[in-house]
């Protein structure tokens, strides 16, 4: 019978549990604020959605109306993710004017492959450690807090000590599993692939510009569901079987449609490397933001962010989306924050998770520096050293 060992790795102030756009954040934060930080991803491509997920257009960062309404590390990674390809951001927001925008707000598609490769220098140049290849599987629960992840890697069962944790996993399975309180969202079919045909290719050639050649083409359904199957239940994600399932109605669908195409006058550049689930699970933390809070002050407010979908909203988002004092010293960072209803809409996306990205790193740094808990933090601390 073979025996299962667990190697025990070295221990870190602060481990951030998945690599997507809101793990990033969380890592650059908590480094810079002092804290030894290992970014651990079970894939071995950073940017999740945004990348993996071939989701590559970075929602605005202003409210439409010409207020810009995030900053810090949501605005470095918007920059950085045009660093080294290309862009449509507005002139007015620092774009170059090659690729004309087709609108006026702070907000751009990407390449999402250079994307993936520039968050690794970014990590590298903020001293995080970075762990590919790396599921993590459980928390090891203590007297109500997360003494360290155990996760499973090719070299087999590993064990990362911890002092703070944040779960950025995009399905909340860390906070899960540590006993914090979820609620499982509800999806549409959807699948992004990204093309290029004759006609992309020709626009390319007169423009020079990539954003005329690589198409986005979606299967199934939009933002509101238009194109979901009729009598189809939205999808829960419960366990792999509804994963499976996900991915392979997309992947027939596509190939239903390419079936009846010339074949020689068109290619798939891109098939996404992971589900493209909006909503798979998230937290129910100190405070559940709702979405009703359109120009309400929040005391505990950690940043403001507007609405990707209409002009001239504007929110504050509570640190007490951030954790449940359940477990003492786990943060809940991107699209698994306490936020329901349309809440969960507004702060899913990439500049919102980014903000609460940085704000559970930096807090969770915070909390190793004041040797407290999440719910302990002094939230003057925060805000002087945060802003």
């Amino acid at each position: 019978m073979y025996k299962i060992e667990v190697k025990t790795m070295p221990e870190y102030d602060v481990i951030v549990v998945g690599g997507g756009v809101a793990g990033v954040a969380a890592a650059v934060a908590a480094s810079r604020n002092g804290a030894k930080t290992l970014l651990m991803e079970k894939t071995v491509i950073l940017g999740g959605l945004a990348t993996a997920g071939l989701i590559s257009w970075y929602e605005p960062l202003c409210d439409g109306e010409g207020k810009q309404m995030i900053h810090g590390i949501a605005e470095e990674l918007i920059k950085l993710s045009v660093k080294y390809g290309f862009e449509n951001l507005p002139e007015k927001w620092g774009g170059t004017g090659k690729n004309p925008s087709h609108h006026d707000r702070y907000a751009t598609h990407f390449s999402p492959n250079i994307f993936a490769l520039a968050l690794i220098e970014y990590l590298e140049e903020n001293g995080v450690s970075l762990r590919l290849d790396t599921l993590a599987t459980y928390p090891d629960m203590e007297d109500g807090l997360c003494k360290g992840i155990l996760v499973e890697t090719v070299g087999g069962r590993e064990y990362f000590p911890a002092k703070m944790v944040v779960d950025a996993t995009g399905d909340a399975c860390i906070c899960e599993r540590a006993g914090i309180p979820t609620e499982l969202g509800e999806n549409y079919l959807t699948y992004v692939t990204h093309e290029l045909n004759y006609e992309g290719a020709k626009k390319l050639a007169e423009t020079s510009n990539f954003c005329k050649g690589r198409k986005w083409k979606s299967t199934g359904s939009d933002l509101a569901g238009n194109g979901h199957p009729e009598g189809v239940p939205t999808i829960r994600v419960r366990t792999a079987d509804d994963v499976t399932e996900y991915m392979l109605w997309g992947g027939k669908k596509v190939l239903e449609r390419l079936k009846t195409e010339d074949k020689e006058s068109r290619d798939i550049l891109t098939l996404p490397s992971m589900p493209q689930f909006r909503k798979i699970r998230r937290i129910i933390g100190e405070t559940e933001f709702d979405g009703n809070e359109d120009g309400v002050h929040i005391e505990n407010s950690v940043g403001s962010f507007g609405d990707f979908r209409k002009r001239g909203r504007h929110f504050e988002l509570p640190y007490t989306t951030l954790y449940n004092r359940k477990v003492g010293n786990l943060f809940a960072a991107g699209r698994i924050i306490s936020a329901k209803d349309d809440g969960w809409e507004l702060t899913r996306v990439i500049p919102v998770a980014a903000l609460s990205g940085e704000a559970a790193g930096k807090a969770a740094a915070l909390c190793v520096k004041e040797n407290c808990t999440n719910h302990e933090l002094d939230i003057k601390l925060f805000y002087r050293k945060f802003f």
